[in-house]
């Protein structure tokens, strides 16, 4: 599970053995938001984390979406 993006406390990670659609796991805290790379919004959350902080990873993403599709890509890739 590669941890491909740190940035304000949050760590972005792609997981080696998931599955489509692209998607990044937000982690702060203890709490992990699951963010679809299309919409940029959190499909799924495990923890305890503030609806504001859930924003912010959002919005993280959406910032660097380009980077994280490469990066999505060239982890699952020949999936």
């Amino acid at each position: 599970m590669p941890t491909v993006l740190r940035e304000d406390g949050f760590e972005v990670r792609i997981y080696t053995f998931d599955h489509p659609p692209l998607h990044v796991h937000v982690a702060k805290a203890g709490a992990i938001a699951r963010i679809d790379l299309s919409t940029h919004a959190a499909t799924e959350i495990a923890g305890t984390i503030s609806d504001r902080d859930v924003k912010r990873a959002e919005h993280l993403v959406a910032r660097h979406a380009k980077h994280l599709k490469e990066q999505w890509t060239n982890i699952h890739d020949g999936d």
